[in-house]
């Protein structure tokens, strides 16, 4: 209810739709949740160049590292 709040509150203010359309929260249930979720959010970023939205911007050090999971 007060995420609801929140981003209709941000919507009117802004005038214009702001929150990207199938976005959903997920409550991590259990260890296995919480690695899989774990997983996706750190290598997420390793496989932007391979997104059709990456725009090569020729810098060395652009390239994302998977982290150790804590």
């Amino acid at each position: 209810m007060l995420v609801r709040y929140l981003k209709r509150s941000v919507t009117v203010a802004w005038d214009e739709p702001v929150w990207q359309d199938d976005y959903y929260d997920h409550i991590i249930r259990n260890d296995r949740d919480y690695r899989r979720i774990w997983q996706y959010i750190d290598t997420n970023p390793a496989k932007w160049r391979e997104d059709r939205y990456y725009c090569d911007m020729e810098r060395e050090n652009d390239r994302a590292q998977p982290a150790e999971m804590p």
